[in-house]
C-alpha cells in the first residue's frame, strides 16, 4: 500500500529512498558471500527481484516493486518481516525462510516495506541446515544432494557452523564443480551448465 506522506520535510524524503538505494542488491551482489534475502515479482523466484542483506531495511520498496512482491528466498538462514505501509508501518508478518508463492498466504502483492535479520540459532537447526545443502546443491551442482553428501554438509552447519557461503565455497572447489564449469560454451558464451540452471529456475 503505497503511502504519500507531503506533509514530510524533504531531508526525511530524501532519508527514506537514501536507506532504499543503499540497502537494494542485485541478485549476483548478494549470493553467495552474504545472509539475506531476495524478493521477486513473480511466484516461484520469477520476474523482477531485488535483495537486502541480513541486518539492513528498505523503508520504501525500489521503484516499480511496491505492493508487487510474490515470492520470497533467503539465505544463510535468514528471517524476514514484511510491512504492509512504508517505513514499517502497518500489519506485518515474518517469515524464516524461503516462500515460493506469497499467493497461498495474505501477503501476496502486500509490501511496502521490509526488514531482513540474520537468524544464526535457525541456521544451526537442523532443517535449515538441510534446506540450506539441497539449495546449495541444486545451485551449485544442478542436482539434489546424495544421501553422503546431504550428511556430511549438515554436519558441517549444525556442529561446525558453517555459513550458506561456506558450503558453497567448499562445492566449487570439488571435481564435480570444475567438470561442469568445464563444458563447452554456446555461441552466446553462455555454459551449458548455466544453461541448464536458467532453465531449472524457470
Amino acid at each position: 500500500m503505497l503511502c504519500y506522506r507531503f506533509t514530510s520535510v524533504a531531508s526525511g524524503l530524501i532519508f527514506v529512498f537514501a536507506s532504499a538505494a543503499t540497502a537494494q542488491l542485485s541478485r549476483q551482489d548478494l549470493e553467495p558471500r552474504d545472509d539475506g534475502a531476495c524478493f521477486y515479482q513473480n511466484p516461484n523466484y520469477g520476474g523482477s527481484s531485488f535483495c537486502v542483506r541480513a541486518g539492513e531495511t528498505l523503508e520504501s520498496m525500489p521503484r516499480g516493486m511496491n505492493d508487487r512482491v510474490s515470492s520470497i528466498r533467503t539465505f544463510g538462514g535468514s528471517a524476514v518481516t514484511l510491512y504492509q505501509d512504508v517505513s514499517f508501518g502497518g500489519p506485518s508478518v515474518r517469515f524464516d525462510g524461503d516462500v515460493p508463492d506469497l499467493r497461498q498466504t495474505d501477503w501476496n502483492d502486500r509490501v511496502s516495506s521490509i526488514r531482513v535479520q540474520a537468524d544464526t540459532y535457525g541456521n544451526r537447526s537442523a532443517r535449515n541446515a538441510t534446506q540450506i545443502v539441497r539449495r546449495a546443491y541444486r545451485d551449485v551442482l544442478g542436482r539434489e544432494p546424495d544421501a553422503e553428501g546431504l550428511r556430511y554438509y549438515r554436519s558441517q552447519i549444525i556442529d561446525e557452523g558453517w555459513t550458506e557461503a561456506q558450503v558453497r565455497s567448499d562445492m566449487r572447489r570439488s571435481d564435480e564443480y570444475k567438470t561442469r564449469s568445464s563444458d563447452e560454451t554456446s555461441a552466446s558464451g553462455t555454459t551449458r551448465a548455466r544453461a541448464e540452471s536458467i532453465v531449472r529456475r524457470a
